[in-house]
């Protein structure tokens, strides 16, 4: 068996391919003279960090939607829960109440059993959502924090003031989550 060997290209040929692969470099090199040339314009330069740049530019995306439209923290919900759960969320509020509430809103006067009465955790925990979502971003809301001062905060303290008004050391006392043993009358 014999193989045909391709019979070597005429000189002219060769040089016809070496200047339509001379053509099509200097067509890319000016592809790539523009592509860096609008590179340069954005700002991108050789010594840029794109993966860094793309987070950053995300963050500033996720800000921005997240600014257009909060969603903020879930409404807090206490029906049902289990016993251990229903205390880890009870201390959870409570140690808000306590390191925010009662040392920046000093006008606040909680009594010390405001969380043996489920109306005031409702109260109480409702405010702490409203605080977290009003100052839980990097860049507090201003309409929302006169709101939360103005309406939300006053009305609580007020509403709590009532629940808690006649209260003795043992007005009210848990037997099991959701299950209360007394309710003081408020007004």
């Amino acid at each position: 068996m014999t193989t045909d060997l391709p019979a070597d290209p005429s000189p002219r040929a060769l040089g016809e391919s070496l200047a339509a692969l001379a053509a099509q470099l200097a067509d890319l090199r000016g592809q790539m003279r523009a592509l860096n040339e609008r590179l340069d314009q954005a700002g991108l330069h050789a010594d840029l960090n794109l993966a860094a740049r793309f987070e950053e530019l995300a963050q500033t995306v996720a800000g921005a939607l997240d600014t257009a439209a909060p969603c903020g923290p879930a409404a807090p919900y206490w029906i049902g829960l289990d016993r251990d759960t229903y205390h880890a969320q009870l201390a959870d509020l409570r140690r808000w109440a306590d390191t925010v509430l009662r040392q920046h809103y000093g006008g606040c006067e909680l009594r010390e059993c405001w969380p043996r009465h489920i109306h005031a955790i409702w109260e109480v925990s409702t405010l702490a959502a409203e605080w977290h979502r009003t100052y839980g971003g990097t860049r507090p809301d201003l309409a929302r924090a006169l709101e939360f001062y103005d309406r939300w905060l006053p009305g609580t303290i007020r509403r709590i003031t009532d629940i808690t008004r006649n209260c003795l050391p043992q007005c009210a006392m848990l037997l099991s989550p959701g299950e209360w043993a007394a309710r003081p009358r408020y007004r």
